[in-house]
């Protein structure tokens, strides 16, 4: 079958101008649009730059921080070292101080003992001698009041001992003898600021001989 178009020339244009045209690009041709690319190129430069130069820097700090801990935990040794060694000087100090002071006493009580033993008068017999801080007790046997009271001004001649003072006097018997018991008390005043340590002297010494009421 054979179609025939009799439209006028005018019609077929129109008919043909609803069509979709083809896309066209436009180039920049402003000398401002070079500008405006050119500074979000640089933008984007500085930025990566700055983002590599920080991602460094914190490459950097890690790496301190890591070579910082090693160091600290060198440190922890070399301290928890010297509190040990610290720990054992003093115990040591402690120990030589306690040496120090057994010596120091032992000197302290031979000299009261050599001290007590020269100012017992003769026909004086001491039964016990005890120390408690730096009261001493004295008691013993004699035969005459003279006695004790010579053996007490001994004592008050001595720098070492102050306060004598008589505590008690009995009359005994021993072995159809008629004697007398006796107690004194003294304060003891060393020369080094210490008694001796306390303690109990049974029988220290005899006196015999000589005059003695």
């Amino acid at each position: 079958m054979v179609r025939i178009n009799l439209l006028p020339k005018e019609e077929k244009v129109k008919r043909r101008a609803p069509g979709i045209s083809k896309p066209v690009i436009k180039m920049p041709t402003g000398i401002e649009n070079y500008v405006g690319i050119g500074l979000v190129i640089i933008v984007l430069i500085i930025v990566s730059v700055v983002h590599i130069r920080q991602k460094k820097t914190i490459s950097q700090l890690n790496t301190s921080i890591a070579e910082t801990r090693k160091e600290l935990r060198k440190l922890d040794e070399v301290v928890k070292l010297v509190k040990a060694l610290d720990k054992k000087r003093k115990d040591l100090d402690a120990r030589i101080e306690i040496i120090r002071n057994l010596n120091r006493g032992r000197f302290e009580k031979a000299k009261f003992l050599y001290k007590i033993s020269s100012l017992i008068p003769d026909y004086c017999w001491i039964e016990d001698l005890g120390v408690k801080g730096t009261m001493v007790s004295i008691k013993g046997i004699t035969f005459s009041n003279q006695v004790i009271a010579a053996f007490m001004r001994k004592l008050e001649g001595e720098k070492m001992f102050q306060n004598i003072e008589l505590k008690n006097i009995v009359g005994k018997n021993v072995e159809d003898h008629d004697v007398m018991e006796f107690e004194l008390s003294a304060n003891i005043v060393p020369e080094t600021g210490t008694p001796p340590s306390s303690k109990r002297v049974s029988n220290v010494t005899h006196k015999t001989g000589g005059s003695g009421k």
